[in-house]
């Protein structure tokens, strides 16, 4: 299925917004924690090379996290007959531009992907609801094979740490977010999803 202008306009505004985001926060580019970030603490001064470079590793990140999630429940939505498109939140991009800059950390909700055109069922809903995190834990993986290959090890660790939060995240069974639908439709199957990304990352 094609991507809509309106859509594909949306999804790259997101990505680069998220990219941003992190871009700060590596960079050590807070005005609250700029000498504090783990990463980097602020050794490397700013530079439009180093900017570049930061945001670079950002895009891989963010496209590999929060856009494939979003683009996971958009293709399982439509294998289900529905129709789907991600739709981003302006304002919430730009406040968490802000809130990176001025206070030193990250909490963004880019946008959504909207399921129209068909009632879909609870099973389809939680289906639609697990592709996200799944693909987010499959994706972080991914990350540690690809160091065999020689990938930074930066970008390794960003990459595999971020997906799985991301996916723990997304899991929890509150408000709107994926865990809840998936909970409704089976306790097991969310016991086993949420249980991969807790081992790790609190054991």
């Amino acid at each position: 299925m094609k991507f809509k202008k309106q859509e594909l306009n949306d999804l790259l505004i997101a990505w680069l917004g998220i990219s941003v985001c992190f871009t700060i926060i590596l960079g050590g580019y807070s005005l609250l924690l700029g000498d504090l970030i783990p990463i980097i603490k602020g050794e490397i001064p700013f530079s439009f090379i180093s900017f570049l470079t930061l945001l670079f590793v950002s895009l891989i990140v963010t496209g590999s996290s929060f856009i494939l999630h979003e683009l996971a429940h958009k293709y399982v939505a439509i294998y289900y007959g529905a129709k789907a498109r991600f739709v981003m939140w302006i304002q919430y991009i730009v406040g968490a531009i802000f809130v990176s800059f001025f206070l030193g950390f990250i909490f963004i909700a880019p946008g959504a992907v909207y399921i129209y055109g068909k009632q879909v069922s609870i099973k389809e809903n939680a289906i639609i609801s697990l592709a996200g995190p799944l693909t987010n834990i499959i994706v972080a993986f991914l990350f540690l094979v690809s160091a065999l290959f020689g990938m930074p090890g930066l970008i390794v660790a960003l990459g595999f740490q971020i997906n799985l939060w991301i996916a723990f995240f997304n899991l929890l069974p509150i408000g709107p977010l994926d865990g809840k639908k998936i909970m409704m439709w089976s306790p097991l199957i969310w016991g086993i999803m949420i249980a991969i990304p807790v081992v790790i990352i609190f054991f």
